[in-house]
């Protein structure tokens, strides 16, 4: 909301032209952008002409949170003529219940720290041929956890970045239980509300298609579902029925569903869509905008409840350590690793 002329009246538009001129060949072409703006509506009208800039945007509230993003970035910035860290993978996670679960999955655990605001775990797997992290996202939602992946890349010097946790469902493309590896995934929530409702208009972004082919080939093994629940309490509620992991459309938002409305909405925008959290496109966008190319990238996660009013906590545990086991299976595959991973 800028005004094109001085004195002159605001204008939605203008804005907009401001990147263009800021994105044109120059010092700021390839500069580091978080626009912050006081007016929701105009961030969710413009938010997809922000994002093909390649510039993040936030709401300035009384709550700070454009603060702490801008904090973000400045650090972000300040280390990155650093020589950064070599590591052979990197796993991201909201909860920490889906840290510990990865615990549980045979990694050993080698240090922990703090790095850049980031509270990290060190880890290696297969033998101790690989060695890499366990971040955890200080805050869930979209904003955050591209904030936290694009730092954690400013730092690191790493071919393989991943999500592990657990994840809404679609009732009409997943079930309860199932494992659920995005591509393509997209923010439900980027678009504009005008008087005909909302109209959505997401950036997608699909895994790499070497990425996309080597798990489809791991998702043929038959065998694969028995692998991953090898290990997990007995104790723990588990789904009524095994179902193969698959890939499959994924949305991402900064609120948790318990609302079929809202589910809906979110349906009509792919007809395939099967799993819906919180953190998965920050990833993406992360890994796909990264001025530090990134090889390879994907999110696992297990459905745990159809996005209703029933949701509950009954498969959490189970769920937080299948997708756990499924993501370290997945980056021995991608790693070219051998063997499987410790159960």
């Amino acid at each position: 909301m800028l005004p094109y002329l001085r004195d002159g009246v605001a204008d939605s538009q203008a804005g907009v032209e401001l990147l263009r001129h800021i994105r044109r060949n120059g010092p700021n072409e390839g500069a580091t952008v978080l626009g912050v703006s006081s007016f929701p509506e105009e961030v969710e009208a413009f938010r997809s002409h922000f994002t093909t800039h390649g510039v993040l945007i936030t709401i300035y509230d009384e709550q700070g949170e454009w603060h702490d993003a801008l904090s973000r970035l400045i650090a972000e910035i300040e280390n990155r003529e650093q020589v950064r860290e070599p590591l052979d993978f990197l796993v991201f996670v909201a909860l920490e219940e889906e840290k510990a679960a990865l615990l549980k999955t045979g990694l050993k655990k080698t240090g922990t720290g703090t790095v850049l605001g980031l509270n990290v775990t060190f880890v290696s797997c297969y033998e101790d041929r690989l060695k890499g992290a366990l971040v955890q996202i200080r805050q869930m939602g979209v904003v955050a956890s591209t904030l936290d992946v694009s730092i954690a890349l400013s730092h690191y010097q790493c071919p393989l970045i991943c999500m592990s946790g657990i994840c809404a469902g679609v009732s009409s493309n997943a079930v309860l239980g199932q494992i659920v590896v995005a591509s393509p995934a997209w923010e439900y929530q980027a678009g504009k509300w005008s008087e005909n409702g909302f109209e959505i208009a997401p950036t997608q972004i699909p895994l790499r298609p070497l990425t996309r082919l080597a798990i489809e080939q791991a998702f043929d093994d038959e065998t694969l579902l028995d692998q991953l629940e090898r290990g997990a309490d007995p104790a723990w509620r588990r789904p009524s029925q095994k179902v193969q992991p698959k890939l499959g459309p994924a949305a991402s938002g900064s609120a948790v569903l318990a609302q079929e409305s809202k589910l809906k909405h979110i349906e009509q925008q792919h007809r395939k869509v099967s799993a819906i959290d919180m953190e998965t496109f920050g990833l993406y966008y992360a890994a796909h905008e990264s001025s530090q190319f990134v090889p390879q990238f994907f999110s696992a996660k297990c459905v745990v409840d159809l996005g209703d009013t029933s949701k509950n906590d009954d498969l959490h545990r189970y769920g937080c350590y299948v997708a756990a086991k499924a993501t370290i299976h997945l980056i021995g595959i991608l790693t070219g690793a051998v063997g499987s991973p410790s159960n």
